[in-house]
């Protein structure tokens, strides 16, 4: 299997895995897993969700050696498919922002992102197949642009998070990475047992900087402009769109909640463990000090405001997605997991996000454009997505 020679030869750069099965257990499980649309992959898993065989540590020596009796449903439901898990890919700590061992495989002086860093290394590095990740702000999206890969954030609460450890009860989401859309789809499919997707693309897409489009290096408004002309040339009409003010309100709102709900979420590893914590979550769990009840009501009555005023916009201008920067830029060099500045509005919403590779930046390193869509209406931003790839290498 050229997957398991890959990791031989890369892994000791990539570090894209905590524990992995041994190769001929992984041999044994993939020649007897069951027939289905996953049969024939591998599959690692991110380290924050849970496997029977294999431990959960979460990116903390608090959880070292913690070993599940079960899977998460996510991976159940992988495994019932087909898929074979080869192990367990490294996480942020708690899947926040502090920089662990992963590497860029580009470049390996650069960061893979967070907090799905291994996942979206071992895909880009074809050590994988595919491997599922978690989205509480820019999880998925963000290292999938930096690693070059395309990566998938479905509707919130689409896919169930049985046995994934919590980080924002608000916003947490199962995700995954692949090398094309198609695959991506595939997994779509048979993880929500949806129907093969059929081509729902109608041919409208808006282009949408934000509030945050100082953020944008030259690389990114290079990938936007780039993506317009393609669909443009494949007969898409692209809107241009101004930045809207419920999107502008929901960007420091949504902060709010994911500070005040972390802080709440860890109470046993700061009463138990906090020198084992990082510096820089426990600084944020200083910061929610100042958050009180009301703050994070008032907070969650924006995000439902935001919400309704989202699905209006999307269904009156009849778009099948936007499409908007997926990072600043390039991968940014290991000290920090990069910023996740053009992703927090998209996954407080709860639509369905998508990753698309453009080209390559000044450095060579990857960068692209996310494609975001209107709820429960996957396999829409998935059909345009499909579109958006195939217009890019000219093939409609």
């Amino acid at each position: 299997m050229k997957e398991l020679a890959r990791v031989a030869d890369r892994d000791a750069e990539v570090q894209a895995w905590v524990t992995r099965h041994t190769d001929e257990l992984i041999l044994k499980e993939f020649a007897s897993a069951p027939s289905g649309p996953l049969k024939g992959w591998t599959l690692g898993v991110k380290d924050v969700i849970d496997t029977c065989d294999l431990p959960t540590e979460r990116g903390s020596s608090i959880y070292s050696g913690n070993q599940p009796r079960n899977d998460a449903a996510c991976v159940a439901l992988a495994r019932e498919a087909g898929a074979t898990i080869t192990g367990k890919t490294v996480t942020t700590e708690f899947a926040l922002f502090t920089p662990n061992a992963t590497r860029n495989p580009h470049d390996l002086e650069r960061t893979p992102g967070g907090s799905s860093s291994g996942s979206a290394a071992a895909v880009a590095d074809m050590q994988v197949r595919s491997a599922l990740g978690t989205q509480t702000v820019g999880s998925v999206i963000r290292p999938a642009a930096f690693c070059g890969v395309v990566g998938f954030k479905p509707t919130r609460q689409l896919l169930p998070l049985a046995g994934v450890a919590t980080l924002s009860y608000a916003f947490d989401t199962i995700g995954w990475f692949t090398r094309d859309v198609a695959d991506s789809i595939t997994m779509f499919n048979a993880l929500t047992n949806a129907e093969a997707t059929q081509n729902t693309f109608g041919g409208k897409v808006g282009r949408y900087l934000s509030h945050q489009a100082n953020e944008a290096q030259p690389e990114a408004l290079q990938s936007m402009e780039t993506m317009a002309t393609a669909f443009a040339q494949a007969g898409v009409e692209v809107v241009e769109l101004e930045p809207q003010p419920h999107l502008e309100s929901l960007f420091e709102a949504a902060n709010l909640i994911l500070h005040y709900e972390t802080k709440r979420v860890f109470t046993w590893e700061r009463a138990n463990s906090f020198d084992a914590i990082s510096p820089l979550v426990q600084r944020m769990f200083a910061i929610a000090d100042s958050i009180t009840y009301q703050d994070y009501v008032g907070a969650q009555s924006e995000l439902q405001r935001a919400r309704e005023s989202h699905t209006r916009f999307m269904a009156n201008h009849d778009l099948d997605a936007l499409f908007t920067p997926s990072a600043p830029g390039e991968a940014p060099l290991l000290r920090t997991t990069g910023d996740s500045v053009f992703n927090r509005v998209w996954t407080s919403l709860g639509v369905p996000a998508i990753h698309v590779p453009v080209l390559n930046g000044p450095n060579g390193l990857p960068v692209g454009v996310q494609l975001v869509g209107q709820l429960w209406s996957d396999k829409r931003l998935l059909a345009a997505a499909s579109f958006a790839e195939s217009s890019l290498t000219g093939q409609n």
